[in-house]
């Protein structure tokens, strides 16, 4: 007889479990936005130029990569990093010119590696994605706000 209310609180967890997983997952995507949108296209296409970066016979490939990562840091340059929003008075807007002007700069970076790739010049190219794994580095510890997961 005991295990009978045991076996009913089982059967309602598992019952009512996938609706309180739903419901989590759309609080994830409240707090989730358009540069967020935008910084995970870069990453994904990022991250497979990496690997084939020092492969001539993929330049091809490499260089729609390119144009995907170069597309979306053009829309983010006027974008507005959440962190902004801890920032008061003139220290948000100098933030945010910085962000603005750090993007730029990248968008410039991925230019030239884009200028690299269409030259065959896959040496002169890795130098570049070095370039930008720095200036990416760097810009994720100043504009972007640290992840819970890390």
């Amino acid at each position: 007889m005991k295990k009978r209310p045991l076996i009913l609180t089982l059967a309602l967890l598992l019952v009512t479990l996938p609706f309180v997983q739903a419901n989590h997952h759309e609080e994830d995507e409240e707090h989730h936005s358009e540069l967020e949108d935008q910084m995970s296209a870069m990453n994904k296409a990022w991250r497979s130029i990496r690997r084939q970066i020092k492969d001539p016979a993929k330049n091809e490939s490499t260089l729609e990569l390119v144009a995907k990562v170069k597309a979306s840091a053009q829309k983010a340059v006027d974008m507005t990093p959440m962190l902004a929003e801890e920032q008061k008075g003139a220290d948000k807007e100098k933030f945010i010119a910085d962000y603005s002007k750090s993007m730029k700069r990248m968008v410039g970076l991925v230019g030239e590696l884009e200028a690299a790739l269409k030259a065959g010049d896959n040496a002169g190219a890795e130098v570049i994605v070095g370039k930008l794994n720095d200036a990416r580095k760097k810009g994720h510890e100043r504009f972007k706000a640290e992840d819970e997961d890390e």
